[in-house]
């Protein structure tokens, strides 16, 4: 993170085990100067529409790029929950029915 970045926080389905996420290098925020804000994306439903085209042009033009775990058939749909429960996937996680 550059100094003074932005950091948005939403989902935390890795901690949704009940076990806490350790965070590994805590003094980074403060020696960068970090902000940290956490949102919920149902308190913004009123500028989904909006962002969903916006977002789904800037992919269309290669200008914003994704990352996502994919499991292959449907025999691995259990392992990749558990994994996506336990933070072991990137990005979304799918399942691809071959």
């Amino acid at each position: 993170m550059n100094a003074f970045g932005r950091i948005a926080l939403c989902g935390y389905i890795a901690g949704y085990d009940g076990e806490p996420v350790p965070l590994k290098h805590p003094s980074l925020i403060l020696t960068q100067r970090l902000l940290v804000q956490g949102f919920v994306i149902t308190e913004h439903l009123d500028v989904w529409p909006a962002a969903l085209k916006e977002l789904g042009t800037l992919v269309a033009q290669k200008k914003l790029h994704y990352r996502e775990s994919i499991a292959h058939g449907l025999e691995n749909a259990p392992e990749a929950f558990l994994g996506m429960l336990k933070g072991r996937n990137f990005g979304k996680q799918l399942v691809k029915l071959i």
